[in-house]
């Protein structure tokens, strides 16, 4: 039994110690970070197809995603787009282990565009916000932004304590720095920024019902965080989206693309275009966005929501 000194509260969600749990996830990681590639391609596939099989939640969620998000698809084409996802997902286990354990982040990196843009507004002595969503591979971008600049990247601790410790260890390998996703995180990002460095923070997450707004999301209205432009207008940081997409010879095109928006306009007007930009790039990518988040999960009327 866990005692109470074994569990904090973050966020409203019980943050608990369960250190055997996390030795078994630790011991997958290091067996997928040494195992061959191609094993990597036959777990990715295993995974999608399993899920299809016994219709996980991940798979179920997949499909009510795509329904509320392309409803233009017809249902064999929203089936098939979901098992590409959770395909794509399943290499993501693999690769990041490899990066986490073996620092390889750089084998999976290709072309780079945008950061000429990011270079120059450095050079005027102006931070680097980037945002991003669950598209492509969060680790390669962490992993590439943390290799090139002085990088802070905002995250929200898991709920098995131990593996707060595992992750950061793994991101933390150049000069990432993880930042606490709480006040005192956010006053660091707002510093950091003014000093002219580069942080990142995740802005396709559900935040708290009182730290976001309802604004269109892929057709659909979705709680969306304020955190963004509150940092952008506390720091005067330029901000930019980031996205690490698997190009046609399976490694990773860095995309950094600047997100021109007034600081200072309505909150809802500025959620809204955050998640036009995001929207975008998932549009293009359909394959490689993590339909298994439920991203609708907190409902504007306060009502059931979408996921059975």
């Amino acid at each position: 039994m866990t005692s109470p000194t074994d569990k904090k509260q973050s966020k409203g969600k019980v943050v608990e110690s369960k250190p055997v749990k996390v030795k078994i996830i630790c011991a997958i990681i290091e067996l997928f970070a040494n195992l061959p590639d191609f094993i990597g391609r036959l777990f990715a596939w295993l995974f999608a197809q399993s899920s299809k099989l016994f219709k996980t939640r991940g798979y179920r969620t997949s499909l009510t995603n795509l329904e509320i998000c392309l409803p233009e698809l017809e249902l064999k084409q929203r089936k098939v787009l979901a098992i590409k996802s959770l395909k794509h997902t399943g290499r993501l286990f693999f690769e990041a282990s490899k990066i986490w354990r073996k620092c390889q982040g750089e084998r999976y990196i290709d072309n780079v565009f945008g950061d000429e843009a990011v270079k120059a507004c450095l050079a005027q002595g102006k931070g680097v916000l980037f945002t991003g969503s669950h598209i492509g591979n969060w680790e390669v971008a962490l992993y590439y932004l943390g290799s090139n600049y002085k990088f802070h990247c905002m995250y929200r601790p898991p709920r098995q304590q131990e593996m707060d410790e595992v992750i950061s260890g793994g991101r933390c390998q150049n000069s990432t720095a993880m930042v606490r996703g709480d006040s005192r995180g956010v006053m660091h990002l707002i510093k950091i920024l003014k000093a002219g460095e580069v942080a990142a923070v995740l802005s396709d997450q559900e935040p708290g019902r009182g730290a976001g707004v309802f604004v269109p999301f892929c057709g659909k209205n979705a709680l969306t965080m304020t955190l963004v432009q509150k940092i952008q207008q506390k720091s005067g940081a330029e901000l930019f989206e980031v996205a690490a997409i698997k190009n046609a010879e399976g490694l990773y095109d860095i995309h950094l693309k600047p997100v021109k928006i007034v600081q200072d306009i309505d909150e809802f007007e500025y959620a809204t275009e955050v998640n036009k930009h995001l929207e975008q790039t998932i549009r293009r990518y359909p394959e490689q966005y993590q339909w298994s988040y439920k991203r609708f999960k907190t409902t504007e009327d306060g009502g059931p929501n979408p996921y059975r």
